[in-house]
């Protein structure tokens, strides 16, 4: 089943393929119906060899042939002797020897690799670190030219793209992940045999330009690489555990599950943590003169640099160096001044001897797949406007700010399909006080080398405080954005500023509608390693229907106790200007 990608139905009996391309199968309708397709291949494997052996259907299902007639038993003699020169030369060409899971950490200015992503890369016998990036590569993503971040995400959602799976080098996911996108790249080598990943690799020329409907939650491109090691291996069964949403960092848990799977891990840091990393090792007059010699107010010939030893100015010409390239791939300096600037330094670097390379930043304590899980489950007791209430919050994915951020990326926040509800003491009724779809919060530090924009998005249905009664706050849906910028006061202390927007879609507005302007400021600090702070103050003027400020200030403190449970304390004081009202929460979170 799993080499035709089929699953059962919902809702009514029998199965459908993942599969959705039509020359993915042999039989008419060999989608949904796993019986006619193996009695069809079954005939075609024995068919006659045409003028081009390579269509046949033993070269076409290299991997769904070798599988029946092991499992079948099926003799030499009772099939057609076929050559299958274009999989072998392919085969050949890779020469897979051993087989490596590879998970590019988040990248949240971009909806559709904000979870992570993975793929493989697949290493030629006796591989060493030196040639990994010439490896070749599988990946599964969705074919799309758009470049609209919220477009993307809504049609990745609903099943608007086409997915396929792809091979390439190595190096170019690396230039990709790493250089452009800034990702830190983590590598978990797996023991198969090689018979497994010989199937595997068969698996995955059947797949060569087959269509699947890609869906941003669940049939992603994790879950379509856990579909061809199912390939390789049918017993481990990985797609089975994701029935729902599929979360890239959960694939990789649901691997290393798998009894002695993992061989190594290793850790590839992104060329922004390496250059952030090399940055921070000068002396403060090192760093003024690269930022200085970028921005062309200082030259090769200042003092800053002929007065170091000849190793240090080896390390700041190197890092000078990739800071130009930095600055083109983001393109802050164009081509032509990066070009001159990079062949200077060049020419000035290559006049020193005996130097060192400039060191790789240090490897995470944590690894991703280390980190608290995805799901999460709250319980508290608090009290709003003197009335106690009992809250449940089912969270499916992911991270907010005040979660642990080992394994994570710090200073993020997606929250997914977040359900708040909420029994009051005084009424019998449990009702929803909040379902956010999806809320997404970057606060990501700029300093004088890096610019990075804070921003936020949000949107979902919650009770408003515009009623001092609570009891009597009707459900709205609100849509809400900001950016702005995030400085950051100490390693473990970040404050950040936005302009926000407000929408407010409500029958008491006129046209149902409110929309609104205004600004938030706040801090993030992890105090210690297991206690964080999030304090954060905003006000909003409805302007367009509706006359009203809406403000709030909360305090957020989280203590780990442990890696899938956390105590926390909230309180917040908001609502309509000389109209405010205070709550209170204690919670206990658990992520599962």
């Amino acid at each position: 089943m799993s080499l035709v990608h089929y699953r059962p139905n919902t809702i009514r009996s029998g199965y459908t393929s993942f599969a959705s391309g039509r020359e993915f199968f042999l039989a008419e309708n060999g989608r949904v119906d796993p019986q006619a397709e193996l009695d069809a291949t079954l005939n075609a494997i024995a068919l006659p060899v045409t003028s081009d052996p390579d269509t046949h259907a033993q070269c076409r299902f290299v991997a769904r042939f070798h599988w029946l007639q092991q499992v079948l038993a099926i003799p030499d003699e009772q099939l057609p002797a076929v050559r299958c020169a274009a999989f072998e030369q392919w085969y050949h060409n890779i020469n897979p020897a051993r087989v490596t899971l590879v998970f590019p950490s988040a990248y949240i200015d971009n909806p559709s690799s904000m979870f992570g992503h993975t793929l493989l890369r697949i290493d030629p016998p006796q591989d060493q670190s030196s040639t990994a990036l010439t490896s070749y590569s599988i990946s599964y993503a969705a074919e799309t030219t758009e470049f609209n971040g919220l477009v993307f995400a809504i049609r990745g959602l609903t099943g608007g793209y086409k997915g396929y799976f792809s091979i390439q080098r190595y190096y170019d996911k690396v230039n990709e992940y790493s250089d452009l996108e800034n990702r830190d790249i983590w590598e978990y080598e797996l023991k198969f045999t090689p018979a497994e990943l010989r199937r595997m690799m068969e698996h995955a020329w059947e797949l060569h330009k087959i269509a699947f409907d890609y869906y941003f939650l669940d049939e992603n491109c994790s879950f379509q690489l856990l579909a061809l090691l199912d390939a390789a291996r049918p017993s481990m069964r990985l797609t089975a555990e994701f029935p729902l949403e599929v979360i890239p960092v959960d694939t990789i848990r649901a691997v290393l599950k798998q009894h002695d799977i993992l061989a190594r891990v290793q850790y590839r840091p992104a060329s922004r943590t390496n250059l952030a990393y090399w940055l921070h090792r000068l002396a403060v007059p090192q760093q003024d003169w690269i930022l200085d010699y970028t921005q062309s107010n200082a030259s090769l010939q200042d003092a800053r640099l002929t007065l170091l030893p000849m190793r240090t100015q080896a390390e700041v010409l190197d890092v000078a160096y990739e800071y130009v390239q930095y600055q083109y791939r983001r393109r802050i300096l164009p081509r032509k001044d990066s070009a001159a600037k990079s062949l200077e330094l060049l020419t000035r670097r290559s006049e020193i001897k005996d130097t060192e390379p400039l060191p790789a930043a240090p490897k995470p304590a944590t690894r991703p797949d280390q980190g608290h899980l995805s799901s999460r489950i709250l319980l508290g007791y608090g009290e709003l406007a003197g009335q106690g209430f009992t809250q449940f919050t089912w969270r499916p994915a992911y991270h907010d700010l005040l979660d642990n951020d080992q394994g994570h990326v710090a200073g993020s926040q997606i929250n997914f399909l977040d359900v708040v509800l909420r029994k009051y003491n005084a009424e019998n009724a449990t009702q929803l006080e909040r379902l956010t779809l999806i809320n997404i919060f970057s606060i990501t530090p700029t300093n004088r080398f890096f610019h990075a924009l804070s921003w936020h998005f949000s949107t979902g249905f919650e009770r408003l405080n515009i009623d001092p009664d609570p009891l009597k706050r009707n459900l709205t849906y609100t849509v809400n954005g900001g950016a702005g910028y995030t400085a950051r006061l100490s390693p473990d202390l970040r404050v950040y500023g936005m302009l926000d927007a407000s929408a407010i879609i409500h029958h008491e507005y006129t046209n149902s509608l409110a929309i609104g302007l205004g600004a938030r400021t706040g801090m993030l600090w992890q105090i210690t390693p297991w206690w964080k702070l999030h304090l954060e103050g905003k006000a909003v003027s409805m302007q367009y229907h509706a006359d009203r400020i809406l403000q709030s200030v909360q305090i957020g403190q989280s203590m780990a106790l442990g890696r899938n449970n956390a105590l926390r304390l909230n309180w917040t004081r908001a609502g309509e200007k000389d109209h405010l009202s205070s709550e209170i929460l204690l919670s206990w979170n658990h992520y599962y």
